[in-house]
């Protein structure tokens, strides 16, 4: 890892909207959650929907988006669960403080129960995680293996919306492994950083892999209006969300 690479990681913070956050971020989530209940199709059988979360290139902010949708979900009454499908760099068990292991990938190859990589979080009795747990050589085999196949069926029966955060499209192809298995995916993007080109390709990879793309977050905006105004740190928590006409076609 080039030195660079290190110290953005080392920068980077996990923020929850529960702590301290302005009323214009909690909303912004709240529309955010609204769009895609009324986006995702719904199951005539009445089992829980899956979204898939992920973005063209790192640092776009994609678990920060996915985490807290999860809790806006959770602060809205249904049960949900977070899983962290990004075995290679998983963070999500870092939002709520704990280790991420063991996780999916020891549940995917046969080293743990289902009960011992399914954690409650402080946030209340609503919301779940699956943390990625121990870094595995072969990401990709054991996401599209039929043991995740059968983890998503059964989290289908137990939850409402099972949020799956998966690795960014442009670098590896882990996330189209799940492609077919959510019901719809959500692309994050970060405003004057995120190339244009780079979410294209992005939307055109999932497309071909036959995901149900629902639309685009884009993270940290600011308004050209505002962007004098407004402090780095207060930038990083606003959000914008754009369906994609045509999307599910």
């Amino acid at each position: 890892m080039k030195k660079r690479e290190m110290n953005q990681s080392s920068k980077r913070q996990e923020y929850l909207i529960t702590e301290n956050v302005t009323f214009d971020i909690t909303e912004a989530f709240r529309n955010f959650k609204a769009s895609l209940t009324v986006s995702i199709p719904k199951n005539s059988d009445g089992k829980g929907q899956v979204i898939m979360m992920t973005s063209a290139c790192p640092e776009d902010g994609k678990t920060t988006v996915a985490v807290n949708l999860a809790l806006m979900f959770a602060i809205s009454e249904a049960k949900v669960i977070i899983v962290d499908a990004d075995i290679r760099k998983g963070r999500v068990a870092r939002f709520f403080k704990k280790r991420s292991k063991p996780g999916l990938a020891d549940y995917l190859s046969g080293q743990v129960k289902f009960e011992e990589v399914v954690r409650k979080t402080d946030q209340g009795e609503n919301l779940s995680y699956i943390s990625c747990g121990t870094h595995s050589p072969r990401p990709y085999e054991l996401l599209e293996s039929a043991e995740m196949k059968n983890l998503i069926a059964k989290l289908r029966e137990e939850y409402d919306y099972i949020i799956l955060d998966t690795p960014p499209v442009i670098l590896v192809s882990d996330a189209l492994a799940l492609a077919t298995e959510a019901d719809g995916a959500v692309v994050v993007c970060r405003h004057q950083s995120s190339y244009v080109s780079d979410v294209g390709k992005t939307i055109e990879k999932l497309r071909f892999a036959k995901a149900n793309v629902l639309g685009v977050v884009v993270n940290d905006y600011v308004s050209f209006e505002k962007q004098s105004a407004r402090s780095k740190r207060y930038r990083y928590y606003n959000y914008a969300y754009t369906s994609l006409p045509g999307a599910d076609e």
